[in-house]
């Protein structure tokens, strides 16, 4: 094991959030191999494509055709980059703080792209099911097309937890920089 740098923590704590860091980070390769794996399955395969069709647009299709198949698969490239991105804020997050540099300008620009992320989630989350609901409905005819638009709890959540964070970070970026004007006095 490396030695880790001494920052005014003490060193069972920095031991801690190495052991944090490193945990997080495996459950984070796990959740990016999984947002990856389980896009490509869900649009590999018409039978799940159509199951996540119906819980994600609401809409009930019958046989999906390959271009429709093949639309819903790119459409589904935005939420999945945007969870990627979150990840890969978190990754960088975590990197910091295994190193323990909890305040470091690299550790509050993480938190503040996760955040970013998580906001952009919670406004994604239901432009992704209407858009999905019009493509996946697109080849039927005239009066049976349909626009499904939902926002729920969920999404609700995404987007409160997302500000909090954002606040969150501004609060600690703020707190960093008044503590390095005041050992700049000392």
């Amino acid at each position: 094991m490396t030695q880790l740098p001494r920052q005014g923590l003490p060193l069972a704590l920095q031991v801690r959030l190495r052991r944090m860091a490193m945990l997080v980070r495996l459950l984070i390769l796990i959740g990016a191999a999984s947002a990856i794996g389980g896009t490509a399955w869900v649009w590999v395969f018409p039978g799940h494509a159509a199951t996540h069709v119906k819980e994600a647009a609401a809409v009930n299709i019958g046989a999906m055709a390959l271009h429709t198949q093949v639309l819903g698969g790119l459409w589904s490239l935005l939420p999945l980059g945007i969870v990627l991105l979150g990840l890969l804020r978190l990754w960088q997050l975590f990197g910091e703080y295994a190193y323990a540099r909890v305040f470091s300008h690299r550790a509050l620009v993480s938190l503040r792209g996760f955040a970013r992320c998580m906001l952009a989630m919670g406004f994604v989350a239901p432009l992704y099911g209407a858009v999905l609901s019009v493509l996946m409905t697109m080849d039927r005819l005239p009066g049976t097309r349909e626009l499904n638009v939902g926002f729920d709890f969920d999404n609700y959540a995404m987007i409160l937890l997302g500000a909090v964070m954002l606040a969150i970070s501004s609060v600690m970026a703020e707190a960093a920089r008044v503590a390095e004007d005041n050992a700049g006095f000392v």
